[in-house]
């Protein structure tokens, strides 16, 4: 049986850094809520606290549930993800398929790497703004949970792609 080329060609990184990505994105963010519930005055402070690339620095201020901050600060939260997923399978596509372990060793790499760029090389208004509730510790736990949701993002990717 002939297959059609579109069936063989690989999802472009944009495909598959939107899979990578939202899995990174909802495993931070549990995280994200679990720290600022402990640290913070709400679930909510740290995730409402993204929102402040559109409203500045009121929304370090809030605490509840509300479509203004928590629903956009999910949303900034989440295309972020997204960028940095896109940027992680252009960069791994080329290379040979790795163990779980590995891949999530290299992907803990990669997320420390966003790290650095989210917190020394951007300016302060696009800093994600979970800093502003969360110790230094906790940042620790939300990027390594990013950094497990891209190396089971690309691992899930890679077994659905036969690699």
């Amino acid at each position: 049986m002939q297959t059609h080329p579109v069936q063989n060609r690989k999802p472009s990184a944009l495909g598959r850094g939107l899979v990578s990505g939202s899995i990174a994105a909802v495993l931070s963010t549990l995280v994200l809520v679990m720290q600022s519930k402990k640290e913070a005055k709400s679930a909510l402070s740290a995730q409402n606290a993204v929102s402040h690339w559109v409203w500045g620095e009121e929304a370090k201020h809030r605490h509840e549930l509300s479509v203004r901050h928590t629903l956009l600060g999910y949303a900034i939260h989440h295309a972020s993800a997204v960028f940095w997923g896109v940027i992680y399978e252009r960069m791994v596509r080329s290379k040979r398929p790795l163990s779980p372990p590995a891949e999530l060793l290299r992907a803990s790499a990669f997320a420390t790497a966003a790290n650095i760029v989210d917190y020394r090389l951007t300016p302060h208004r696009f800093k994600p703004g979970f800093e502003q509730h969360l110790s230094k510790k906790s940042l620790v736990f939300v990027y390594a949970a990013f950094a497990a949701g891209l190396a089971a993002g690309h691992l899930l990717q890679q077994r659905r792609d036969g690699e």
